[in-house]
């Protein structure tokens, strides 16, 4: 089956509907939208139409919902199908957490809409702290 990603934005939310199989090829299609994400504060992510993923396919979106979480905007994802939620069942199986749930292989594609928004909150303060802190040591000092 053929992949399609249907995006949808309503002021600083971006949605994601992907369709059909994810998979090596489709990475092309997360990295198209990362480009657009300008303004954007949240990605919500239905996967209620995404019908099969292979591994490849998990690292991209995993890959995909980090590279947000470095920006400072949080993503959500849900209505996983049986097929894409047995197989993060498997990895995290494969791959037990060193601690907390949180190190899960796939913790960011399963938190909460809250844990997301939370998460995406404190990188962003991060982030402003950093510039903050990088336009104080540029400034010219007065006398």
């Amino acid at each position: 089956m053929d992949f399609r990603l249907i995006t949808r934005r309503y002021g600083p939310t971006m949605h994601l509907t992907p369709t059909g199989e994810l998979d090596l090829e489709t990475r092309a299609a997360l990295d198209e939208v990362q480009a657009r994400l300008e303004g954007v504060a949240a990605v919500a992510c239905d996967m209620r139409h995404l019908t099969f993923m292979d591994v490849t396919g998990l690292h991209g979106l995993t890959a995909f919902a980090r590279r947000l979480g470095a920006r400072g905007i949080a993503f959500f994802a849900y209505n996983w199908q049986p097929q894409p939620r047995n197989l993060m069942d498997l990895v995290d199986r494969l791959y037990p957490p060193a601690g907390h749930d949180r190190n899960r292989p796939t913790h960011l594609l399963r938190r909460s809409l809250q844990d997301s928004a939370d998460a995406a909150r404190a990188m962003g303060a991060a982030l402003a702290q950093q510039d903050a802190a990088r336009r104080t040591a540029d400034a010219p000092r007065q006398r």
